[in-house]
């Protein structure tokens, strides 16, 4: 067992403060930890206006950096709009309905349209065995788009898929999506079933 003294034990408490600051330093030095710490100290001295711009600045080099991914993709009963959706409690479908998939996509890129912004993300289909085998395949089966006069970044999508006549059983559906403003794609997937 190793007892420090007093002024050990201050140095240590020194060295470890010097070196936790060190390290916050380096991770404040992004682009979106310094947005972050700008919008905070904004707010602190009652400039709320000025915060949310330089938050809303944090969050657009946060999207920039962020990868394609989706927050939510679901098979759904019903899509009312973003976050206004009724999840499907159970996969199972009959042969020749169709798949409804609520999706939420974030980290696409946005391009200039006029006075505004659009983003497309373009959607690949496959419909697989849980062994990989592919059974079925829409390359380029839709576009996803979004436009405005601002970037919007709580959007939603819905791909509406005619299943194929199929066996009873298991199956995979992956859906690929590629970003048409950036050179981002990602790709779920998600299991279902074929009721007998």
């Amino acid at each position: 067992m190793t007892i420090m003294s007093a002024s050990r034990r201050t140095g240590a408490a020194l060295a470890l403060t010097a070196a936790l600051t060190a390290g916050q330093a380096t991770a404040r030095a992004g682009e979106i930890a310094n947005w972050a710490t700008v919008a905070e100290d904004l707010l602190d001295g009652g400039n709320a206006g000025e915060a949310l711009a330089a938050i809303d600045r944090s969050a657009a080099a946060f999207w920039a950096a962020a990868p394609l991914q989706l927050r939510v993709a679901a098979f759904a009963d019903d899509v009312a709009g973003f976050g206004r959706y009724t999840p499907r409690p159970d996969p199972t479908y009959e042969a020749g309905d169709t798949l409804t998939v609520y999706l939420e996509p974030f980290g696409f890129g946005f391009m200039p349209d006029g006075d505004g912004f659009r983003s497309a993300i373009a959607t690949d289909v496959e419909i697989r065995t849980p062994g990989g085998l592919i059974l079925a395949s829409a390359p380029d089966f839709g576009q996803l788009r979004w436009s405005g006069r601002t970037k919007m970044h709580e959007v939603h999508a819905t791909i509406a898929l005619p299943l194929p006549e199929l066996k009873p059983g298991e199956y995979r559906l992956l859906i690929t999506l590629r970003d048409q403003g950036s050179a981002k794609t990602a790709t779920v997937t998600l299991p279902f079933t074929v009721a007998e």
